[in-house]
Parts: structure tokens; sequence; C-alpha cells
């Protein structure tokens, strides 16, 4: 879904950067320019923010491997052509 439709900035990319350190609007706007031309976007996109409404989905859960899966590795195979 898109967030800021000015600068085309996606859900995905607002999640992406709060992953990576943003913590409040101007963070946001330095980082991806959202809220910086017509200023629609700007609640939604701090609702993602800790504390707001959909902040539980822009932290992506913690995900631990069940176990772990050993693929054998193939040997080389020479190729040669027949005439």
């Amino acid at each position: 879904m898109y967030i800021c439709v000015c600068n085309a900035i996606s859900e995905r990319h607002v999640q992406e950067a709060i992953a990576q350190g943003a913590k409040d609007l101007s963070d946001l706007q330095a980082q991806l320019g959202v809220g910086t031309c017509c200023g629609q976007c700007a609640e939604t996109a701090t609702d993602y923010l800790p504390g707001g409404q959909y902040a539980a989905d822009a932290m992506p859960p913690a995900v631990e491997p069940d176990h772990v899966v050993q693929v054998p590795m193939l040997a080389s195979t020479e190729i040669r052509r027949v005439a």
C-alpha cells in the first residue's frame, strides 16, 4: 500500500526505514521524503512509528529456524561434445 502518493513511498519503505532506525517523522522525512510535499501522508506514516497504530506491523517478527537443513554439494560435471 502506498503511504505517500506524491513521492511513491510504500508501506514497505516506511517499515524498512523504521527497522533501520527511524524514530520520528523527521527521520522518515530525511530518509524517505515522506510528508514533504502535500503533507497528507504524515499522520499515516507516524502510525508506523513505535507507539503508533501500526507499530507492530513495522517490526518484522524474529524468525528462528526450527532446524538446519544441509544440502550436499554436487560434484562438477564435465561435458564433452561427441562428433
